[in-house]
């Protein structure tokens, strides 16, 4: 049997046992039936098991250049590297449905054994419905709207090869399983949320079971952004890195609401408010992860991240549509058993800056569809060809983000309930003297434009709330226990993480915001033709061309520039060139980017004297703190990884870790 044959009988078997766990979790869940929830734990690990073994069996053909595999025709060849044969996995469509199909069957099965254990009918009427979502999936792939494993006759000496775009970096590995992590594991919070709906309870057990689902899911799916940012900044020649791509937007529509839920999470965990809220907004992320999968899976719109036109995009969009209905239909059913505890405090508490938070968060996500759907649907009613582009999203979008920095460094300096003015001052009077710091080191510096000066200031305004709550927190645990301030600093980690984590992740935040700030207002371009041995200056950097050469490699053939970049300290060689691979018409641009801390020096091969290498146009931007929103990501991702630590068991008589767990008090 090869691996094709291999792989197609593990995902038709696995249909099979999806829907007999999904028939055994329901039992299970009505009849409170041990036996029938242990054979859906059982169904759970076999369906994993075979999903894997589809999916190694299709990484062993790709490996092995097996052609009488049509995906394997279309998305390989002989003279592939191993490294892009093995990730070309996810290089198309039937590929990348499969490995979502592998991490959702993942998701069940983890579940299924964990969620069940500690609220058992609860976590297995989640499982019935990660089963259910299973089954559709796995009916996906066995069908062929998306089966990976279609065979073809005549089997071709060699393959088509991967989109060029996906071979020439190695951050495809990175970027689209991240993404997809976190696009599945939404799916976890929305199974147990309506999981609580259908058994009608009004109480907060399922924000505790999904907590951590949550965080991890949205966490994956920031740091899948942000690599995707990079990967189009390292791979597409353009000096930039977000485009408002509709894929793009995507991508970012779900984070923004996830974001949202685990802020306005908080304000039901401790005061019982907003349940039909979060509940609403745990759907919109699920539903806007599937419209995500719609987008680039339907070939409804073009994009370099999406697929080609396909039969997959109308039963997406009917699988969303019944998504939508069932969890709606769920929400009015059990409205009346989600009645909230008392109204929101006064607009100086906590929870009423976290609700002022969550509608700039979804104001962000409806401005953010309305400009990627409008065109679709203008198409669609009129036949006109409409485009909305960068002005639009910047437009509106800046002053959100902005408006989201301003809450994101007050909400946690406020108690609950209100404020008193004594607070007020107590809170606030540091991060307002950083922020005018903030503003004066953006002029000084030569920032330019209103937007950049403002998240000069709004930066260091959160870095500065930030910073004073640490202080306190280790100054508290100094003064009871004697802890020199590094260990008092670990010690807040340790046992307040949700907390301190989200602290982190703030900063993480502002790296992002003031490094996307900077390398907009401040980049510098240039461009000229230079024969070798002539130079080029720009922001104080001299640019040299040292010579042109060609690279011919098993897989492709380049024209390479080799330029010396000199200035502020610097000396470097760096080498963009023009790619050409054997199933692309054009050469694909590969940048020469000199990475720094200050800078960075973006180079771009955009012609030459294909007779001599007598002369090559090149086009250079420096790009300040751009590096900074690649280390802010990080940052983000090292602080949801504090957050999402297990707290330890506290002692009964322990008195610092609750002092550190209250808000500031009157």
């Amino acid at each position: 049997m090869s691996a094709g044959d291999l792989g197609a009988a593990a995902l038709r078997a696995g249909v099979f046992l999806a829907l007999w766990g999904t028939g055994a979790a329901v039992y299970a869940a009505w009849k409170r039936d041990g036996r029938a929830l242990a054979s859906a734990k059982v169904a759970a690990v076999v369906v994993l098991g075979l999903v894997g073994l589809a999916a190694l069996s299709m990484m062993f053909a790709l490996a092995t250049h097996d052609f009488s595999i049509l995906y394997v025709a279309q998305n390989n060849a002989r003279e592939t590297p191993l490294f892009y044969s093995i990730i070309g996995l996810w290089a198309a469509l039937e590929g990348s449905i499969l490995l979502w199909t592998a991490i959702l069957a993942g998701a069940t099965a983890f579940v299924a054994f964990r969620g069940t254990a500690a609220i058992p009918r609860l976590g297995t009427t989640a499982v019935a419905v990660l089963f259910a979502m299973l089954t559709f999936f796995l009916l996906l792939v066995t069908t062929p709207a998306a089966d990976p494993f279609v065979r073809l006759a005549f089997p071709p000496d060699n393959g088509a090869g991967p989109n060029p775009l996906l071979q020439n970096h190695p951050l495809m590995a990175l970027h689209p399983p991240l993404l997809y992590l976190g696009y599945v594991l939404t799916s976890v919070p929305f199974a147990y949320a309506i999981a609580s709906l259908i058994l009608g309870e009004g109480g907060d057990r399922w924000l505790v079971a999904t907590r951590r689902y949550a965080l991890v899911s949205w966490a994956l799916l920031g740091v899948g952004i942000v690599a995707g940012a990079w990967w189009s900044y390292a791979v597409l020649g353009w000096g930039g890195y977000w485009a408002w791509d509709p894929v793009e937007n995507a991508a970012i529509m779900p984070w923004l609401t996830a974001t949202a839920y685990l802020h306005s999470v908080m304000v039901e965990e401790k005061r019982r408010l907003l349940r039909t809220w979060n509940l609403a907004l745990v759907v919109a992320t699920f539903s806007l992860t599937i419209l995500g999968t719609f987008l680039t899976r339907s070939g409804v719109v073009n994009s370099v991240h999406s697929f080609t036109q396909s039969a997959l995009g109308p039963i997406l969009l009917g699988y969303l549509v019944a998504i939508l209905v069932v969890s709606v239909g769920l929400l009015l059913w059990r409205s009346g058993r989600l009645q909230d505890r008392g109204p929101v405090g006064t607009p100086l508490s906590r929870e009423a800056i976290f609700l002022f938070q969550n509608v700039v968060f979804v104001a962000a996500t409806l401005t953010v569809l309305l400009g990627t759907l409008y065109p679709l649907i203008a198409e669609a009613i009129s036949g006109a060809q409409l485009s909305i582009g960068g002005p639009y999203f910047d437009r509106v979008e800046i002053p959100l983000a902005l408006a989201l920095l301003f809450l994101m460094g007050i909400g946690p300096q406020l108690p609950w309930h209100g404020a008193s003015r004594m607070t007020l001052e107590r809170q606030f009077t540091v991060p307002l003297v950083a922020a005018a710091g903030g503003a004066v080191l953006a002029l000084v510096t030569g920032v330019n434009g209103l937007p950049a000066v403002l998240t000069y200031a709004l930066g260091a305004f959160v870095a500065a709330t930030v910073v004073q709550e640490f202080a306190r927190g280790a100054r508290a645990r100094g003064i009871l226990h004697g802890e020199a301030p590094l260990t008092a600093v670990g010690n807040l980690f340790r046992r307040n993480g949700r907390r301190y984590g989200g602290y982190v992740v703030h900063l993480g935040i502002v790296l992002v915001a003031v490094a996307v700030a900077t390398s907009q207002a401040g980049s510098v371009d240039a461009e000229k033709t230079l024969a070798p041995g002539e130079t080029l200056v720009i922001g104080g950097y001299t640019l040299r061309l040292e010579s042109l050469r060609t690279v011919d490699e098993a897989q492709r053939s380049s024209v390479v520039a080799d330029v010396l970049i000199t200035g502020h300290g610097a000396s470097e060689q760096l080498h963009p060139a023009l790619v050409q691979y054997p199933n692309s018409a054009a050469a694909v641009g590969s940048p020469g980017i000199g990475a720094g801390l200050r800078d960075d020096l973006y180079t771009i091969l955009a012609a030459f004297d294909q007779r001599g290498f007598a002369w090559a146009t090149i086009r250079v931007r420096v790009i300040p703190l751009v590096s900074w929103l690649w280390v802010g990501g990080l940052v983000v991702g090292i602080g949801a990884l504090i957050a999402g630590l297990p707290a330890p068991r506290r002692r009964a008589s322990a008195v610092l870790p609750v002092a550190e767990a209250s808000a500031p008090a009157d």
